[in-house]
């Protein structure tokens, strides 16, 4: 009777520890199709946006969280910046606060929204087509990027930041001198996996950052000073 109760038990131990084991690998395959679904799917991108200087079709308007217009000069990229409350508030939620897989792009929330910090950090999932932050590939092409170098943030209030494009980068999420919004001199003495590097403008800096393939720790990452848009 005893050893009987001891096999029982046994085999409920066993029974819990391949349910637990079944689940865990579940949960890991939701998320890898998660990433890879992000990465690949862009339809419809512009359309959940609408991706326009103002109020859309729907007659939507942004949320509160809208702080500026990024626009990188004949390039896709030409969007409204966010900053949430957290850095997961606009992975996968669109301007207008709606759920949406290709997300926002967005400014980390350890920086000011004026953009006032010598250093910055914009994010955007890494889109198929050009979509979101997936343009910023391009930038690895040294023809391209000789005719892309330039591009403008511009604040609710009209201020207006002209961009002037200077390094491309390839670097893991734990580069905490890219990733870490201390300042922009921890940044450019630290640059030494950069392409196409030349001396910039000045120590204002931003940088455009999104993965570099799904499931990856690595991160693509453009860099571009920023000089203030004096008004005539």
């Amino acid at each position: 009777m005893k050893n009987k109760t001891i096999n029982i038990l046994n085999g409920t131990v066993d029974n819990i520890y391949r349910i637990i084991f079944i689940l865990i690998m579940l949960i890991g395959l939701y998320f890898i199709y998660d990433t890879v679904y992000v990465f690949y799917n862009a339809s419809n991108g512009r359309q959940l946006f609408g991706f326009l200087r103002q109020v859309n079709q729907q007659n939507k308007e942004y949320t509160k969280d809208y702080i500026a217009w990024l626009t990188v000069d004949d390039t896709p990229i030409d969007y409204p910046i966010m900053q949430g409350i957290t850095n997961t508030t606009y992975l996968n939620r669109d301007p207008y606060g709606d759920y949406s897989l290709s997300g926002s792009i967005f400014l980390d929330t350890r920086n000011n929204k004026d953009f006032s910090d010598s250093y910055n950090l914009l994010y955007g999932h890494h889109m198929a087509n050009d979509f979101m932050f997936g343009a910023l590939d391009a930038f690895e092409d040294e023809k391209y990027y000789q005719e892309h170098q330039t591009g403008s943030i511009t604040l609710k209030d009209g201020t207006k930041y002209k961009l002037d494009i200077f390094a491309f980068v390839i670097t893991d999420v734990n580069a905490s001198y890219i990733f870490n919004p201390e300042g922009s001199d921890l940044l450019l003495a630290n640059l030494d996996q950069t392409k196409f590097y030349k001396k910039p403008k000045n120590k204002h800096i931003v940088a455009l950052s999104t993965c570099l393939e799904p499931g990856s720790t690595r991160r693509t990452v453009v860099l571009a000073t920023m000089e203030l848009e004096r008004k005539k």
